[in-house]
């Protein structure tokens, strides 16, 4: 049974380019997408330009939140890889405002990312598409949020967990939410 980790996921370097897409597309821009994994800007939009142009990604910023940055099969198949290697590691991607942290940001087992507001905005088609493990709330989405996703809801200490319905994820979201 996969557990917490006693200490912080690396991403191994070959994945980072595509863990790059993915926080992209939850921040909205290079400047946000650099802070929160630790590049510079002008690094970040490099990569990402090298990356496009290996897998023929094209940037659209007219297409959905979570397609924006380049939505082809074969990235999403290398993104669910990815997601497997973090999960199997004990690692869950839960995203939120920074006033919705519930204390998560920071702690081993979770990789918080802020989102960007037209993301925290539409942050169920983020679970659907796999950029997310859980999203953190404050308060439960209202019904008919909950009627037209299936993802789960748990309550934790500080807030709520919206979780996409993986055992792996909710055995972990489950650990994260034990007071």
């Amino acid at each position: 049974m996969t557990s917490l980790p006693h200490k912080p996921y690396r991403v191994p370097t070959m994945l980072r380019d595509l863990q790059l897409v993915d926080f992209l597309e939850l921040t909205g821009s290079t400047t946000a997408s650099a802070a929160q994994i630790g590049m510079s800007q002008p690094s970040v939009s490099r990569r990402y330009r090298a990356l496009a142009a290996d897998l023929e990604l094209q940037r659209l910023p007219g297409d959905p939140i979570g397609k924006r940055y380049g939505h082809t099969p074969w990235l999403q198949l290398l993104r669910q890889g990815i997601n497997s290697h973090r999960l199997a590691w004990g690692v869950l991607r839960i995203g939120g405002a920074d006033a919705t942290t519930m204390g998560l940001k920071g702690q081993c087992g979770v990789e918080w990312v802020t989102l960007g507001r037209r993301q925290w905005q539409h942050w169920q088609p983020l679970l659907q598409q796999e950029l997310l493990d859980a999203v953190a709330l404050q308060k439960p989405p209202a019904e008919e949020a909950a009627v037209t996703l299936p993802y789960r809801l748990l309550q934790c200490p500080n807030g709520w967990l919206a979780c996409r319905p993986e055992q792996q994820v909710l055995r972990l979201a489950v650990q994260l939410c034990e007071p």
